[in-house]
């Protein structure tokens, strides 16, 4: 059997991520056959609501390196969208037509909404039958924080936050390059700056007992959670904690940046400057959902944007599908 090959480049605030599927055009079943990440953080890259010519030459060799990467197999679609990453810029338009004439690639900018909605695709299709009947989607990227609310197989409210592990430390960390993490008054700055956004989504409140994590922050609480309790499981993907467990979590990670962050050092080196603006976001987002449960998810953005692909555009290009 011929698998359809697509490749998909995800842009966020943090990393720069391609992952190509293969599709199988009778069934509509995909599994990833190939992954590359460069960790741009272009939420360093922005002034003045504008994306600096510097982060957008490194965004553009990326770009050309990973559709070089995706001719190679080949593959039969190359796609690329940008969440937060290039929302709301001046230039952004600039930017995506200067990318179109180089390189016939169109990076299309999804709003929070959209992004929200492939969040909640992607973790209906993930855990079938085993996903909470009611609670909420939390994908906390570099630059935003998604909430979906869902009962059922209907998410019925979506909200895109100015809440991302990376933001949050360009806002309160001036020091960030030279001292990585927040000292006690960034700390407090952080989880006060949290609770002024979600006070302005008052929907959610106490609605997210059970929740579903999405991201990176996701699944390096999980590790540090894994460590603090010293499970067994070793995989994040479908792990499952206590959402009160987020305090030991924090506590964890303080004293171990207390005493020169080994742990995080050795196993989130990736996450530096972001680990605990993450986890301060995270405490304060499950105290006001009321959460009991947290569960993590692999799956997110980029499944949602290919399950859309597959149930409308391939659909339609496959009699048998």
């Amino acid at each position: 059997m011929d698998f359809f090959k697509y490749a998909i480049v995800d842009i966020g605030a943090n990393s720069v991520r391609m992952i190509i599927y293969d599709i199988d055009p009778e069934s509509g079943a995909f599994s990833p056959i190939y992954s590359a990440r460069n960790l741009l953080g272009l939420a360093a890259y922005k002034e003045g609501g504008r994306l600096t010519p510097d982060g957008a030459g490194k965004l553009t060799a990326i770009m050309r390196d990973y559709l070089a990467r995706a001719n190679s197999l080949p593959c039969d679609k190359f796609s690329a969208f940008a969440t937060a990453s290039l929302r709301g810029l001046s230039n952004s338009g600039e930017l995506i037509a200067n990318i179109k004439k180089r390189f016939g690639v169109e990076i299309e900018i999804i709003s929070g909404e959209e992004e929200a909605a492939y969040d909640f695709d992607a973790i209906r299709y993930r855990f079938g039958a085993e996903a909470y009947t009611h609670g909420v989607v939390i994908d906390m990227g570099g630059g935003s924080t998604e909430l979906i609310r869902f009962s059922g197989e209907r998410a019925d409210a979506l909200t895109s936050m100015p809440l991302g592990c990376v933001m949050l430390g360009k806002k309160f960390i001036p020091e960030i390059k030279t001292s990585l993490f927040p000292n006690e008054k960034e700390m407090r700055d952080i989880k006060e700056y949290t609770c002024g956004v979600l006070s302005e989504n008052v929907g959610f409140a106490e609605s997210g007992e059970n929740v579903y994590l999405i991201g990176g922050t996701g699944r390096a609480i999980a590790k540090l959670h894994i460590a603090v309790t010293g499970a067994a499981e070793k995989n994040t993907d479908g792990y499952a904690f206590p959402a009160a467990d987020i305090a030991k979590i924090r506590e964890f990670a303080e004293k171990d940046i207390a005493a020169g962050a080994p742990f995080i050092r050795k196993n989130l080196s990736d996450r530096l400057t972001t680990i605990m603006p993450g986890i301060l976001a995270y405490e304060e987002i499950f105290a006001f959902l009321g959460t009991k449960n947290a569960t993590v998810c692999a799956s997110g953005v980029r499944e949602g944007y290919l399950l859309r692909f597959i149930h409308q555009d391939l659909a339609r290009k496959s009699p048998e599908f």
